[in-house]
């Protein structure tokens, strides 16, 4: 009887295959959560007008981003379980915006609504304590010591401008890049809204 042991480089290359593959998959989960975003918020505002009413009252409704992640990620076939407000460890004192699971992954999401200052006199700290708040939460996901969670933070400023970039580019963004350790350049998602933009960032930790 003969047994075909495979060489190491065989296994090793068909273990590489193997994670690649699920790196791919869960890529593509975050892909989808994006894709699925975009067009909900498009038809939101076309509906409803609700983000130009947020530009406008220049109102933090984290709640909307929430949800809609909620449906969205709860309708993929390759989660099993979610939930929201799930606590960071068994004391509970902080919770997490949002938590899914994969067959071989835990997701821990962190989900942050701010609204901007530019064109709106007397909200000078606005975009600052926007910026803090996405800090503070890329600082909690960082404290995950799962070596194998993914952790996810997205975060929406609005409204921007094409004459805000040169500032918010130059002065916040860089300090939620090097928090995260990432090369953060552009949003993942920038919905037009009139004279305005409402954009999206995905940044994984």
């Amino acid at each position: 009887m003969h047994i075909c042991i495979p060489s190491y480089s065989r296994m090793h290359a068909f273990i590489t295959f193997l994670r690649d593959c699920s790196i791919m998959v869960d890529d593509i989960i975050l892909s989808k959560l994006l894709e699925r975003i975009s067009s909900r918020l498009e038809s939101i505002e076309k509906r409803h007008g609700y983000l130009s009413f947020l530009i406008e009252k220049r109102y933090a409704n984290e709640k909307l981003l929430q949800l809609e992640v909620m449906n969205i990620i709860s309708s993929l076939p390759r989660v099993m379980d979610y939930l929201p407000e799930r606590q960071y460890d068994d004391e509970g004192k902080e919770k997490c915006d949002f938590w899914f699971k994969t067959e071989d992954t835990d997701y821990w999401l962190e989900i942050k609504t701010r609204p901007t200052n530019y064109r709106k006199p007397g909200h000078a700290k606005a975009i600052t304590n926007g910026v803090n708040g996405v800090i503070e939460d890329i600082e909690r996901l960082k404290a995950i010591k799962d070596p194998k969670a993914r952790k996810v933070v997205m975060f929406a400023f609005y409204p921007m401008y094409d004459d805000s970039y040169r500032i918010f580019n130059r002065r916040h963004l860089p300090r939620i890049a090097e928090a995260a350790d990432k090369e953060v350049s552009k949003p993942d998602i920038s919905l037009r809204v009139k004279d305005a933009y409402f954009d999206i960032y995905l940044i994984e930790i």
